[in-house]
């Protein structure tokens, strides 16, 4: 297709130069992609690997998703199936997905459902569960656990049914083009672009009826 890397290089970044991303829903893990219907399944960041060669923050979050999911009762028995090959990984990227940090994601989690217009392609990400102590950098106490089920159980609902009301979602390459000229940039400051999004979300939100 084509004759030089130089070409090749061209093509991509005109595809992404081209895509238009919108945020259109927030559903289970589950309901988007059906490998993690198979058996104790997780997803997770980079190329494939095996339990055995995961970092510890890594392992610390797949510990972590097997409390969540119910699989196991405590730490040490999260940590017996995971040792004994008991649970299968694949890397996000190879089901049209990211995810932060480790990227650890099962089935009962929350995802992003976000739509290139421009094609019609589809990817996912699960929710980002804030600051402090979290699941991504491998924590899995009681408090990391119960926010991951307000997050199952009360938001994702709340932003599933607010995006719903919004035609074609929200339309991501606006926002961020917009958040870049009030000093984000989407690493380590999100402050306006997360002001943009309240703003775009609590009308929708408000409007709801529990």
């Amino acid at each position: 297709m084509f004759t030089s890397v130089a070409q090749a290089n061209a093509a991509v970044i005109e595809q992404i130069r081209r895509a238009r991303p919108h945020w259109l829903d927030v559903q289970p893990a589950s309901s988007l992609i059906s490998e993690l219907n198979e058996g104790k399944t997780l997803l997770h960041a980079g190329p494939p690997m095996r339990w055995q060669e995961m970092t510890g923050p890594m392992k610390g979050a797949c510990v972590g998703a097997c409390l969540f999911e119910g699989w196991a009762k405590d730490e040490a028995q999260a940590l017996a199936i995971l040792e004994q090959g008991e649970v299968n990984f694949i890397p996000c990227h190879h089901v049209n997905a990211v995810g932060p940090m480790g990227g650890i994601t099962s089935a009962s989690m929350p995802m992003l459902v976000v739509e290139n217009v421009t094609d019609g392609n589809r990817a996912y990400c699960n929710l980002n569960e804030g600051i402090g102590k979290v699941m991504r950098f491998g924590a899995y106490g009681e408090d990391v656990l119960t926010r991951h089920r307000w997050m199952r159980d009360v938001l994702m609902p709340v932003l599933s049914a607010a995006l719903g009301r919004m035609e074609r979602g929200i339309d991501l390459t606006a926002m961020m083009a917009q958040g870049i000229t009030m000093g984000d940039e989407f690493h380590q400051r999100n402050i306006a672009s997360s002001a943009l999004l309240m703003r775009a979300l609590a009308p929708q939100i408000a409007r709801l009826r529990s």
